[in-house]
């Protein structure tokens, strides 16, 4: 690779270096799984000073196209182009306390497609799979569907539900891996046989469905959820915040200019918000 010069419009220097890095991970240099160069030779391929890098890739990590892992490095997550321009929604995993976790079916099935794409798993291998209604005030909430591998060091169990903190966190510290962070889409859907009769609605009532992929601490994927939700019971608010500091950071140190060159990289993805799930009387839960 030739060593270019690039002309970009006048923007911090932190930003032009994120849009290079997100030009390298959606055009496939960079591959998932893949981990970044250390910041010091990306320092050089930039020639800008490590604050630069690190605001860089911290907006790139904000917006769910990479991941640290302390002590090793970082990591392209594998969100493809159109994933990289959704809007990130980032709540609590632990705010569900006030709430009632009954299962309702607790089976072992071979991993579908759809299961073994979210775990990362080959199609077939066995899962195991829990059905459980959360209720609150005897009403029913939402109806989840989770799955695990079919193993003692990665099942789910049952008593992980009846547990003191919220059964995903009760299944890690049994199974001694904890979590740190998930990652979930929200779309609308048809409500089907199962969840209109858990819910008390009409099938074919439209209803929010949330995808969560639990991790742990190394990046593994632990655990998938499929959570159906009540449309007359819940309510998600959405609260936008600017995120300024990376910015006013970075005028600090390195004041913007009127023009700046940045040099290509040679060869070797803002939080910008909080989401909550309110039942309409006003308790939370994420």
């Amino acid at each position: 690779m030739d060593d270019l010069v690039r002309h970009i419009e006048p923007k911090s220097l932190y930003q032009q270096v994120a849009d290079d890095l997100l030009q390298r991970i959606t055009g496939g240099q960079f591959e998932a799984g893949d981990m970044l160069p250390p910041e010091s030779a990306l320092c050089s391929q930039y020639g800008v000073s490590r604050i630069t890098i690190r605001n860089a890739i911290l907006r790139l990590v904000d917006r769910g196209l990479l991941v640290r892992k302390r002590g090793v490095g970082t990591f392209v997550t594998g969100r493809d182009r159109a994933s990289a321009r959704e809007f990130n929604l980032v709540g609590f995993l632990d705010d569900s306390r006030a709430f009632t976790s009954t299962p309702v079916l607790n089976e072992t099935e071979v991993a579908d497609e759809r299961v073994a794409s979210a775990l990362k798993v080959e199609v077939g291998v066995g899962i195991n799979h829990i059905r459980s209604v959360v209720r609150r005030n005897g009403e029913a909430l939402t109806v989840v569907d989770a799955y695990s591998l079919d193993a003692p060091d990665r099942r789910m169990s049952e008593e992980d539900f009846h547990a003191q903190v919220p059964s995903v966190h009760a299944m890690g510290m049994r199974i001694g891996r904890r979590i740190e962070r998930a990652e979930q889409q929200l779309d609308a859907v048809a409500a089907d046989e199962v969840a209109a009769s858990y819910l008390e609605i009409p099938e074919g009532t439209p209803i929010i469905r949330a995808r969560r992929v639990y991790f742990t601490t190394s990046g593994e994927r632990l655990h998938y959820l499929v959570i159906r939700y009540h449309p007359a019971r819940y309510r998600f608010n959405v609260d936008l915040v600017v995120r300024s500091s990376a910015a006013a950071f970075e005028t600090m140190r390195e004041p913007r200019k009127r023009t700046k060159r940045v040099r290509a990289a040679q060869p070797e993805a803002t939080r910008n918000s909080w989401v909550s799930a309110v039942p309409r009387d006003g308790d939370r839960k994420s």
